[in-house]
Formats: C-alpha cells, sequence, structure tokens
C-alpha cells in the first residue's frame, strides 16, 4: 500500500515559505531542494494510528535548501523555507500540481496568512506568538545543525532528527 499524504498548511512572506504538516509523534526526515520539500516518515492524525506518510510538493518557485528548516513539535511538524530570491512578490500558490488534485491535503493557514500589502515588520512579530516559527535559530535538526555553531543563549545543538529540542522564550 502506497504511503499516504499527511494533512498540510501553509503561508507566506516576501522571503519565506511556512509549511506545517499536522502529524502527531512525527518519526522521520523533512529535505529541501531548489523546487521541492520531500516528507516521509511515520506519525499519526489526531485519533489516529500510526501509519507511514510521504509527499513532495514541487513548488511553484525556489528556495535556498541551505537555509531551509524544519522541526518537530509535539502536535505537528514546522518547516521554514527560505525563498531564493527574497523580497519577490508572493507566490500564486505553494505547488505546482492544480488545486483539485491538492484540496485533499493542503489548506491555507489562516492563522500565519497575511495580505502581501499589509506585510511589514509589525505584522511578522506575530510570528514570535508561534514558538519562533519564523525565527530560524529556533527550527533546530540535526540535519541542519553543525555541533560547532553557536547559537546565543542555546549550549548545543542535536546529533540528529530524534535529538530535536524545542526552545521556548
Amino acid at each position: 500500500m502506497a504511503a499516504a499524504k499527511p494533512p498540510c498548511s501553509w503561508a507566506q512572506r516576501k522571503d519565506k515559505v511556512f509549511v506545517t504538516v499536522d502529524l502527531l509523534d512525527f518519526n522521520g526526515d523533512v529535505t529541501f531542494a531548489e523546487d521541492k520539500i520531500h516528507i516521509s516518515g511515520t506519525g499519526k492524525k489526531m485519533g489516529a494510528d500510526v501509519q507511514e506518510w510521504e509527499l513532495s510538493l514541487d513548488l511553484v518557485g525556489k528556495l535556498d535548501p541551505a537555509e531551509c528548516v524544519w522541526k518537530q513539535t509535539d502536535r505537528c511538524v514546522e518547516i521554514l523555507g527560505v525563498k531564493k530570491e527574497k523580497g519577490q512578490e508572493y507566490w500564486e500558490k505553494l505547488v505546482a500540481q492544480p488545486n483539485k488534485l491538492t484540496k485533499a491535503w493542503l489548506t491555507t493557514n489562516w492563522a500565519m496568512y497575511i495580505e502581501e500589502e499589509d506585510e511589514t515588520e509589525e505584522a511578522n512579530k506575530k510570528l514570535e506568538g508561534f514558538g519562533g516559527y519564523g525565527d530560524k535559530s529556533r527550527l533546530l535538526t540535526g540535519a541542519n545543525a553543525d555541533s560547532d555553531d553557536e547559537i546565543e543563549g542555546v549550549d548545543a545543538r542535536p546529533a540528529d532528527v530524534s535529538d530535536i529540542l524545542t526552545y521556548n522564550k
């Protein structure tokens, strides 16, 4: 049986794309390419059993894979994709597939949604209330962190994905 597609939501800013994968107890990996985000592993939806999930998001725009990060929380997987061309116009949509093929598993994250013309530094501060979602120093994974890197106030980064830490203010 093929792996199911996990439920996702997304929002964006001129320089970032935010993707939230709604899975509890996720055990897997998220990888980045310039035009793709790939999510695979096991996890469960609220009230369901653990199952295998896999999803490749074929993006309409380009990312800078070296700058993209992700973290696992108790309730979801948070992905911060950094756009390759910062400050450009908003993407019309996240993925290249027609909406009729994605509407069962991809929605807009209305909690993080901001109209393009309303994007200001003040509006972006709302992200601070979302567990530091927009703050890359809080999105620590072994795949994206070198043990030599130092972040002010953080003693060490996790060694691998299973050691992901969530830092709270």
